[in-house]
């Protein structure tokens, strides 16, 4: 069986800021604050494990905070391999939530990344990946001189017929998709992007999916927010309707439902299934204070609840 890998360029510590309510231009006061892992491959690391799927994080970090990062994972189980340098610190971004579950989110750009150290990292990648394992691009790459270099990534490693799973957005999923990663997890906004689209009505949503088939990637699964998502998989399309749940925090939630289709799709279940339970999974999450883990028990409850059409 395949081996499954994270990669993280940008990772962070999120400073979860707890309030009632935000308002611009006053004194606010937090109601509590908690720091936790920020990063969406770092975030698909720890719901694969929850879900019984081990795999390794990978990623360049940067001093004290970067040394947080990967002590987070470790003590989760999670099994690291990142390079580490001095002389600088990995970012710390700011979550604003809410008690009707609204989120605000201040992001830090991280600390630039040096072409000596993007190319030590290729290299890196090289030393750990066999042919035929799966690696998960996600995230924000800002950090990067070079704003396409997750393709530079899936070309400098093409030999090795990775399995590509990809979260990324605007332009650097647009430069992507040529290469053909094996699934890509756009949403409504990139999609329109994507293919030149109006994405205003679902009939639109589905005729710019049908336009994917230019890029030739195996499975499309647009995320539709609040809404569910519509998944193209061999030529089908799937309308995936979340259950309804009391949402605390949508951080993170769209880094679940990357990690359930990757989960099933690795332990071949029925396609079907792994929709419900990459929807089951996101929704549980939505229903937690923090921006990644979910309660496993409320995910199985939730399952049933996913409502799926084929078209």
């Amino acid at each position: 069986m395949p081996e499954v890998f994270t990669v993280t360029l940008n990772p962070a510590i999120d400073q979860m800021l707890y309030l009632k309510r935000f308002e611009p231009a006053v004194t606010n006061r937090l109601s509590s604050s908690l720091p936790w892992l920020g990063g969406k491959g770092t975030h698909v690391s720890l719901d694969l494990l929850d879900m019984g799927q081990q795999n390794k994080a990978m990623g360049i970090a940067h001093g004290e905070t970067g040394k947080e990062v990967i002590r987070f994972l470790e003590e989760r189980g999670i099994e690291t391999c990142f390079q580490l340098y001095e002389g600088a610190e990995t970012r710390t971004n700011y979550i604003l939530i809410e008690e009707d579950g609204r989120t605000t989110t201040l992001s830090s750009r991280g600390k630039m990344l040096t072409e000596e150290e993007i190319g030590a990292f290729i290299l890196f990648l090289r030393a750990h990946l066999s042919k035929g394992d799966w690696m998960i691009l996600a995230g924000d790459a800002s950090n990067c001189p070079d704003p396409f270099i997750y393709k530079r990534i899936m070309e400098e490693l093409k030999d090795l017929n990775l399995r590509v799973f990809m979260d990324a957005s605007g332009e650097t999923l647009r430069q992507c998709a040529p290469a053909q990663p094996y699934l890509i997890k756009p949403n409504r906004d990139e999609l329109a992007y994507l293919t030149d689209s109006s994405v205003d009505t679902e009939e639109e949503v589905f005729e710019a999916v049908r336009k994917m088939d230019r890029y030739g990637i195996p499975i499309v699964a647009v995320s539709l927010g609040g809404d569910g998502s519509l998944v193209k998989k061999d030529g089908e399309l799937y309308r995936v309707f979340s259950p309804e749940v009391h949402v605390v925090n949508t951080n993170g939630c769209g880094d679940c439902f990357l990690a359930g289709l990757a989960c099933g799709l690795l332990k071949d279940l029925p396609f079907e299934d792994t929709l419900r339970l990459a929807a089951a999974t996101s929704a549980a999450t939505a229903e937690s204070e923090f921006t990644v883990g979910y309660d496993v028990a409320r995910a199985e409850e939730l399952k049933p609840l996913v409502r799926i059409e084929k078209h």
